[in-house]
């Protein structure tokens, strides 16, 4: 049966198996030690096999408590909850939102408020910036106009005789009979211009020669907010120089010319090439518009109404482009300024009646 105790190959000593028992132990596992099968086995055989079987008996005589159920019960439980988060983790739920309280409805609030009172003022001003571009590449048209029509017309600038109901300012062609006498009955040099002085009767108007004729400039009305002035650009587009788009400024009011058209000085040609860097083109004029609501501006110093008052573009004689925040310019000499809104009478004083002709060539008056 089983040998005495031998040194195993690794040193270790204590029982072991001999071949033989090895065998037989082999023969009843495969066939569940079942004792009625040791008959199979060889005569040599049966005697290790019986023995054997006889010593797992006494395991199946061994008593053993039952295993606690509680802890059954509980493990399997574990695994129960594990298997169902397993789960819960790879699934996308569409259960019921949480109720929606008034404190959270008021921080949404509150962000969209904050976010529209940030973006509103930067999406004003990029959108005035782009008005404002717009606004100077028409100038900058306009001056391509003016330019050209000044080396057409030997350096003048565009003059028509009269526009709708505002009365007559510019006379282009000399009159069928032109006056040669001033009102007190002297004699016109063509050479000389001839002031009338501005009377309830007798408006403003000067006359000088030019090459081609005799041009007369009046005022027929009380005061220049009666004149229509910078519709004299509008020659530029009947004779094709410009399009309507290059008279307008699109902040102020769409689909018509809204720019203001400088006035010459007494006694001077209406030429685009002067001494110095005088003002042609710019924003409309602030103090016009209020006289023709019916009211006089509350300063001198105003902006165009065409950029919500933040300034103006003008378009000087050489064809350069300002933004200037205010309508004072300095002129020479450099103590001197210009406000462009006003003109300045025989004295130099600039007079909000709007009445009088600019007296210098440096004055820098627009009117529309």
């Amino acid at each position: 049966m089983s040998s005495p105790p031998e040194q195993s190959p690794g040193g270790n000593s204590g029982p072991h198996l001999c071949e033989a028992d090895m065998r037989v132990l082999d023969f009843l596992a495969e066939h569940g030690f079942d004792a009625s099968k040791v008959q199979l086995l060889a005569a040599e055989d049966q005697p290790r096999a019986m023995a054997l079987v006889r010593q797992m008996q006494v395991l199946d005589a061994y008593t053993t408590d039952d295993s606690d159920s509680s802890l059954v019960d509980a493990t399997l439980a574990r695994i129960d909850r594990w298997e169902a988060a397993s789960e819960a983790s790879m699934r996308m739920h569409s259960g019921r939102l949480r109720n929606f309280r008034l404190s959270d409805f008021i921080s949404v609030a509150a962000l969209i408020l904050v976010g529209v009172g940030v973006m509103l003022p930067i999406a004003a001003r990029i959108r005035e910036q782009s008005l404002s571009s717009v606004c100077a590449n028409n100038m900058r048209s306009l001056h391509t106009g003016l330019d050209t029509y000044a080396r057409d017309h030997q350096g003048l600038l565009p003059a028509v005789a009269s526009f709708g109901n505002l009365g007559s300012l510019f006379s282009a062609q000399p009159p069928a009979q032109p006056s040669t006498l001033s009102p007190s009955g002297l004699q016109i040099d063509g050479n000389t211009p001839i002031y009338l002085q501005n009377t309830p009767t007798t408006p403003t108007q000067m006359v000088f020669q030019v090459p081609g004729g005799i041009v007369v400039i009046r005022q027929g009305s009380r005061d220049w907010s009666g004149s229509n002035h910078g519709a004299h650009l509008t020659h530029l587009v009947a004779l094709g120089y410009n399009d309507i788009h290059s008279l307008q400024c699109p902040a102020c009011a769409a689909g018509k010319p809204c720019f203001a058209y400088r006035v010459p000085a007494r006694g001077q040609r209406f030429v685009l090439d002067t001494p110095g860097r005088t003002v042609v083109v710019a924003d409309s004029n602030p103090m016009i518009e209020a006289r023709r609501m019916g009211f006089n501006a509350e300063s001198r110093v105003v902006n165009s109404s065409n950029h919500r008052g933040s300034g103006q573009n003008l378009l000087f004689s050489d064809g350069a482009i300002e933004w200037k925040t205010s309508p004072i310019l300095t002129i020479s000499p450099a103590s001197s300024m210009d406000n462009i809104w006003l003109p300045r009478d025989e004295r130099g004083r600039e007079v909000l009646e709007l009445r009088s002709w600019p007296s210098l060539a440096a004055d820098n008056f627009v009117s529309q």
